[in-house]
C-alpha cells in the first residue's frame, strides 16, 4: 500500500494529554453528528436482523437437542455472529472516521455499508487486534454466560454485571494501547511491521492512552452496565401480556446493545485518530488545534 501522507522530519516524542485527548475525540465525532448517527443506526439495525435470523436458525436446528449442546450452540453462534458483525461494521466505521479526521474526507452513511478492496488490510489488522485484545475477555464473558445454564463447577462464575464489565473492559483497555496504533498505520502508511512501529511510536504513552480511553468509555460504559443490570433484574420495557413471545423486548435490548457497541467503536476510532495525529511526525507541525 502506498503511503498516503506527506513526509516530514522526525520530531521528538510528545506526551499525550489524556483528558484533552478524550475531549478531542468527542469533539471530532460531534463535527459530523448526522453522518455518524446514521452509520451507527444502520449497522445496529443490520446486526439486529442478523442476530435474530441466526437465533431462529439455531432454535430450529437444536429443538430436539438437550443440554449441554443446546446452550453451547446458542452461546457460540450468538457470540460468533456478534463478533463477525462488529468486525465488519467496525472496520467500515473505523476507516470512515479515520479518513474524516486524518484526511478531511467527510463521512457518509454509505461508508458504513461497504468495504472497498483497499480496506481489506485494515480488516485483517482489526482481526489481529481483536485476537490480541478481545479474545480472552470474550471467552471469559461467554463462559460466564454459559455457566448460568450449565453446571460448570470449575469456572469462577460471577453473577454481578459490574464485575464482569470491569474485567472485560479492564483487560481491553490495558491491552489495546500496545497494538491499537497499528490500525491507522496500516490504513495510511506503508510500514513493513505495523505492530512494531505502533509500539515504537507509542513510546511511553501507553498509560496515558489507557487513561484517555477509560475516560472516554465511562459515559457509554455506565449506560451499558445500567442496561444489563435492569435486564438481569427482570425489568422489561414491554409488558409480557402485550409481548407474549418476547420479541419486542428482544428487539429493544438488542438495539440498545448494538447501538452502544457501535457508538463505542466510533468514539474509540476518533480517539485513536487523535492520538495517531499527535504521535506521527508527519502530522505534528499541523495538528495543533487544541494546543
Amino acid at each position: 500500500m502506498a503511503n498516503q501522507l506527506p513526509e516530514t522530519q522526525q520530531l521528538r516524542q510528545r506526551r499525550l494529554p489524556a483528558a484533552q485527548l478524550t475531549f478531542e475525540a468527542y469533539w471530532l465525532v460531534s463535527r459530523h453528528p448526522l453522518a455518524y448517527a446514521g452509520q451507527v443506526v444502520a449497522l445496529a439495525a443490520l446486526a439486529i436482523v442478523a442476530q435474530a435470523f441466526v437465533s431462529i436458525l439455531v432454535d430450529g436446528f437444536t429443538a430436539d437437542v438437550g443440554p449441554p449442546w443446546r446452550p453451547v450452540a446458542e452461546v457460540a453462534t450468538y457470540a460468533g455472529t456478534a463478533v463477525t458483525i462488529l468486525l465488519l461494521g467496525g472496520t467500515a466505521i473505523f476507516v470512515s472516521c479515520q479518513r474524516a479526521i486524518v484526511l478531511g474526507q467527510p463521512p457518509a452513511l454509505r461508508d458504513a455499508l461497504r468495504l472497498r478492496r483497499s480496506d481489506f488490510p485494515v480488516l485483517r489488522a482489526l482481526c489481529v487486534y481483536w485476537l490480541i485484545v478481545h479474545l480472552v475477555p470474550t471467552l471469559v464473558a461467554q463462559t460466564n454466560n454459559l455457566a448460568q445454564s450449565l453446571p460448570l463447577d470449575w469456572f469462577p462464575q460471577s453473577p454481578y454485571v459490574i464485575v464482569n464489565f470491569a474485567f472485560y473492559w479492564g483487560w481491553v483497555l490495558a491491552a489495546a494501547p500496545l497494538v491499537v496504533l497499528s490500525l491507522p498505520i496500516v490504513l495510511f502508511e506503508a510500514a513493513a511491521a505495523p505492530l512494531a512501529e505502533a509500539r515504537r511510536r507509542l513510546d511511553g504513552n501507553g498509560g496515558r492512552l489507557l487513561a484517555a480511553s477509560g475516560i472516554a468509555l465511562a459515559p457509554l460504559g455506565g449506560m451499558e452496565v445500567a442496561m444489563y443490570e435492569l435486564q438481569q433484574g427482570g425489568w422489561v420495557p414491554f409488558d409480557p401480556a402485550q409481548d407474549p413471545l418476547g420479541l419486542l423486548n428482544f428487539l429493544f435490548f438488542s438495539a440498545v446493545q448494538n447501538l452502544t457497541s457501535f457508538s463505542i467503536i466510533l468514539l474509540m476510532s476518533a480517539l485513536v485518530a487523535a492520538a495517531y495525529l499527535r504521535l506521527s511526525p508527519r502530522f505534528e507541525p499541523i495538528y495543533r488545534v487544541f494546543d
